[in-house]
């Protein structure tokens, strides 16, 4: 019996570098090494070597690197009638649409893809991205509604319609969409900062520093601790408020706000030097602030260094020569140096911009008083009683 000779030719089999896995993970590969352009190409390959079959992932992460054009040119070749994923395809063209800037196109696709998904979360989410493109913010909130309706569950369409409704100045509204944020997601510092920004709208003080000591304790910066250190101050609970500015500048010791802030908060508890050294901090980062310049001056007042602070008066003048406050303090200093006539210019100049400035009409009748001009001082004090 003869046995039959096995054959020496190898069966050639795929190899994996072929394979749709393979490319796919290649792709992959390529966008998380940051080498977009070379995904881009993989997944745009894989599209064309789709052979009729519905590679929707593919388009999805050219969408995510805004390739549009070569996403929508897959899309656009596609028979939407002929799968069931219509909506979705759809969904992905309005997309497309979007990010090129064809507003009318992709609100039209965005519509047809609604009347097959019409519980899509994301569509409704699109459809609130067009109307916001062409400036109809109302109508935008409603398809965020309808989003918030069919994901209720989602914590970021309701941030995002917080910042709408913020935006356009709609506070209470806003503050509702940031509690519910809240509440979905009670861990996330960001939702907690906002809401406490719209408590500070209102003018709601002790929800405001609640909610900013939340936001604190889940991961937030420094410069947040200034805000809960401003709404303590604001209460009238002073120790925390100085407790948090001191833990601002202990991570940014450079931070405009709390070196001001809390130098304000000393000068009023009489902690002048205090003060002055703060304020000198802050003048090295922002020489040019004329209302940092007016308040180094006020403190240099209250030490009794009179002729310092009319130099520094006078220096944030050269950068804002009309503004009332300043003219105001300068003219203060210039009374306790008794220099009437230098005095005498500053507030003229003073109510010519504000000729409704009582108390720059009262201390100008003080200074003619102080120069025995009592008719003249009469005039002053009784046009400072009428605006009182």
């Amino acid at each position: 019996m003869v046995v039959p000779l096995a054959s020496n030719v190898k069966q050639k089999r795929p190899t994996l570098r072929k394979t749709y896995l393979w490319n796919s993970l290649q792709a992959k590969w390529h966008f998380w090494l940051g080498k977009t352009d070379l995904a881009i190409q993989e997944w745009v390959d894989l599209l064309k070597q789709s052979k009729g079959k519905l590679r929707l992932n593919e388009v999805e992460h050219l969408i995510e690197v805004q390739a549009f054009q070569e996403a929508r040119d897959y899309l656009e070749t596609l028979e939407r009638k002929g799968y069931d994923e219509s909506g979705m395809i759809c969904g992905l063209l309005a997309q497309c649409y979007l990010g090129q800037g064809l507003i009318l196109q992709a609100k039209t696709m965005i519509e047809d893809a609604l009347k097959l998904k019409p519980q899509s979360s994301k569509f409704w989410g699109i459809l609130a991205d067009c109307h916001l493109e062409q400036g109809n913010w109302q109508e935008g909130v409603k398809a965020l509604d309808n989003s918030c309706r069919a994901e209720p569950k989602n914590a970021e369409t309701y941030y995002r319609l917080g910042i709408i409704y913020a935006y356009h100045e709609e506070y209470q509204e806003a503050l509702r969409c940031f509690q519910g944020c809240c509440q979905l997601s009670p861990r996330e510092s960001r939702y907690w900062e906002e809401k406490g920004e719209m408590h500070l709208k209102l003018e709601q003080l002790a929800d405001a520093c609640l909610s900013f000591d939340r936001a604190l304790r889940y991961g937030g910066t420094p410069d947040l601790a200034a805000r809960l250190a401003y709404c303590y101050i604001q209460i009238g609970q002073i120790k925390k408020g100085i407790q948090y500015y001191k833990f601002t500048l202990k991570y940014e010791p450079d931070h405009y706000d709390s070196l001001s802030n809390l130098a304000a908060v000393y000068q009023n508890q009489g902690r002048t030097q205090e003060a002055l050294n703060l304020l000198d901090r802050a003048i090295k980062i922002y020489p040019q602030d004329p209302i940092l310049l007016n308040n180094l001056a006020f403190t240099l007042v209250h030490q009794g260094r009179s002729r310092r602070a009319v130099e520094y008066y006078k220096k944030a003048l050269e950068l804002s020569p009309d503004h009332p406050l300043i003219l105001y303090n300068l003219s203060v200093c210039l009374t306790r140096k008794g220099n009437w006539q230098e005095c005498i210019e500053s507030l003229n100049k003073l109510i010519e911009i504000d000729p409704n400035h009582s108390a720059g009409w009262a201390l100008l009748g003080n200074v003619y008083d102080q120069m025995n001009q009592y008719d003249t001082a009469i005039d002053c004090y009784n046009k400072a009683l009428k605006l009182a």
